[in-house]
């Protein structure tokens, strides 16, 4: 076993574990390679499977709302829209706060589209969680949802 030494404690002990951001950017790297993969078998691009998934997490939503979101182009998002719209994953409805504008919600074919394809990680990942006790899990839930704030604050340009 190799050593390891620590130079602000002056100490020899094992090698560190591997760090956490390095951890992050691992599992980064997965989702995107997941969400790539899926979009593949769902014969999707990678913007229409996270429209889906947008859409699902935070329900209808105007396109303004879904070009913010996807950080694409409004005309862009349209095209995309109308595609999802064509193949059932998606229906625009009016707006009952605002008659210029639409929202966009999934359909029940769209969610169902996508869990199938989604279920045996969402499975995989519900096991996962049960070998951890309640106190990690509360550790766990905390860092994820203050690195999800903390990306979505990276996303918007905000510091």
């Amino acid at each position: 076993m190799s050593k390891y030494f620590n130079h602000r404690t002056k100490q020899v002990s094992s090698p560190p574990q591997q760090k956490l951001p390095d951890l992050v950017r691992a599992y980064t790297s997965a989702v995107l390679r997941h969400a790539a993969a899926t979009a593949k078998r769902m014969s999707l691009e990678t913007s229409e499977l996270a429209a889906l998934e947008h859409l699902q997490a935070a329900g209808s939503m105007t396109q303004k709302r879904l070009v913010e979101r996807l950080s694409m182009s409004p005309g862009a998002v349209t095209a995309m829209i109308d595609r999802l719209e064509a193949r059932g994953y998606v229906e625009r409805m009016p707006n009952p706060e605002d008659r210029r504008s639409a929202l966009v919600l999934i359909t029940k074919a769209g969610l169902e589209e996508s869990l199938r394809h989604l279920w045996p990680y969402i499975e995989d990942m519900k096991g996962l969680e049960e070998g951890f006790s309640e106190e990690e899990r509360a550790v766990i839930a905390r860092f994820l949802r203050e690195a999800a704030q903390a990306t979505h604050r990276a996303a918007e340009g905000v510091d």
